[in-house]
């Protein structure tokens, strides 16, 4: 909740305990909705055993509902899939057993170099695998992995996202996980791409994950790196903290400690950087109100050593990583 007077400011800072691991987290800091603008400042603990960050006090669902406007980024119309160059197709056939993908045979001479530098991200295919998409916004993502060959469906709380999916022609249900009552064991693959930030309960969440992926599943997550170069650098200027929808930021150590508390092991993972949260971050820090430095392309090429740097460093802004049921 927001504060709103020195009595509650007073409160935020006193000790909390950790949505992840139950101990005492202190005050770090204070943040407003750079974003949206949505009213209010929001505090923040830094838990002092798994270091995650969390908002202090954690909202209530009707209060974390009102942050999300109808024109959030996620929930616009869904374009269809994403479609796949010869580049990307080569490599999802050579490495991620994508065999009914069919590239030009140059393409497929090329893909064990591509593989090496590119789509590092892609995911091993499941022939007639079933999946799901949790937090799934528009759609887009579940109409290209359908593209790919998949059986996804997905998961979403906003009635708006929900309604775009549907005319889309996706199968998605409206609200939480745990009350689509899915079966026990109904899926191969499970993504969470940029969600579990924005869950009050990562507990209930991930016990509902194991639950409904089958033995040898896997689950996804990316999310933002707590530990990253640039959130050092920035502080609460940094673009992915997202106050006050960001409720729980994550390194990969607490998120490893989260997983395996539910019985998923970590079978891949890496640190992802590009361009665009160091620049939305830097426009925050300038109080940009012109043209968005992600769209210029000087600053696009002088926001390269901070990707080379972070990458170097071991501190990416974004956590990838896969673990296997």
């Amino acid at each position: 909740m927001p504060l709103n007077n020195r009595h509650s400011e007073k409160n935020a800072r006193a000790d909390a305990p950790c949505p992840l691991c139950g101990n005492p987290g202190h005050y770090a800091y204070t943040g407003r909705d750079l974003l949206y603008g949505h009213p209010g400042d929001y505090p923040y603990h830094a838990c002092r055993h798994c270091r995650a960050v969390f908002i202090v006090p954690m909202p209530e669902p009707e209060v974390i509902g009102s942050f999300y406007p109808d024109d959030y980024m996620v929930y616009e119309k869904n374009k269809g899939p994403k479609r796949y160059g010869w580049a990307e197709k080569s490599v999802l056939h050579h490495r991620y057993r994508y065999r009914h993908l069919s590239p030009p045979p140059p393409a497929r001479a090329l893909a064990p170099l591509l593989a090496a530098f590119l789509y590092r991200d892609s995911l091993h295919y499941v022939p007639d695998g079933r999946g799901l998409d949790i937090g799934c916004g528009n759609g887009r993502f579940i109409a290209t992995m359908n593209s790919l060959g998949w059986r996804f469906e997905g998961v979403e709380f906003s009635p708006v996202a929900v309604r775009a999916c549907r005319e889309a022609g996706l199968t998605v249900f409206e609200g939480e996980l745990a009350d689509a009552a899915f079966d026990s064991e109904s899926f191969d693959l499970i993504t969470a791409r940029h969600l579990l930030e924005h869950v009050p309960d990562p507990h209930r969440l991930f016990a509902e994950i194991g639950r409904v992926l089958k033995p040898g599943g896997r689950l996804l997550i990316q999310t933002p790196n707590s530990a990253a170069l640039g959130r050092s650098l920035f502080k609460d200027l940094w673009y992915a903290n997202d106050v006050p929808r960001h409720l729980i930021l994550y390194d990969p150590g607490n998120l490893d400690m989260l997983a395996e508390h539910h019985g998923l092991r970590k079978s891949r993972g890496m640190l992802l950087t590009t361009p665009k949260i160091i620049l939305n971050s830097l426009d925050y820090y300038w109080q940009n109100r012109g043209k968005p430095s992600r769209r210029r392309k000087l600053r696009r090429l002088l926001s390269r050593p901070y990707v080379w740097l972070a990458g170097l460093t071991g501190r990416g802004d974004e956590i990838f990583a896969v673990y296997t049921k």
